[in-house]
């Protein structure tokens, strides 16, 4: 009767000793969610980087730009400076996905907006400013892309100094 006794307790404090670890290892998995949550979700898509690519020179004088990122990473600020025919300026716009979350490009705002606006367009000729189309992409976290501009001085058009400014800011929205 006392061995029975014995094997009772022994098998109830082993019981409790389990409850108490239980207890204490959902207390620490309870701390490490709401480490997490209060992380949270982080949305940031910003251009991180501006890289001259290439120069090519149609007359004497080699055609020149200046660049400024701004707005917190949101907006590319350039200014193109053209002599001659055959004048060609490249740059590649690195856009990152500094965040946590899945982003999408939306579009791209352009100030003034030579794409689309023909009064802007004939503004500036013969100079003429393309880029490649990156609207509708996803980014992954910790994704990048690439948007390359490229300027040029038309053909048809005669020797004369051209100053373009031109501004391209990134709108885009997390996807869930």
């Amino acid at each position: 009767m006392k061995k029975l006794v014995k094997n009772k307790n022994l098998i109830i404090l082993i019981l409790c000793f389990t409850i108490i670890l239980l207890c204490i290892g959902f207390s620490l998995i309870s701390i490490r969610l709401k480490e997490q949550d209060a992380e949270g979700k982080i949305y940031d898509v910003e251009i991180v980087n501006i890289q001259e690519g290439t120069a090519i020179k149609g007359g004497t004088v080699l055609p020149t730009g200046t660049y400024k990122i701004e707005d917190n990473g949101k907006t590319a600020n350039f200014t193109f400076n053209l002599t001659s025919p055959k004048d060609t300026l490249t740059y590649i716009i690195t856009i990152k996905n500094n965040g946590n979350l899945k982003a999408k490009i939306d579009g791209l705002a352009e100030s003034p907006d030579y794409l689309n606006d023909n009064n802007q367009a004939n503004a500036i000729l013969p100079v003429i400013i393309n880029h490649n189309d990156i609207t509708n992409q996803e980014l992954n976290p910790r994704e990048e892309i690439k948007l390359t501009i490229t300027v040029e001085f038309s053909n048809s058009g005669q020797t004369m100094n051209k100053t373009v400014p031109y501004a391209i800011s990134i709108l885009s929205s997390y996807v869930e």
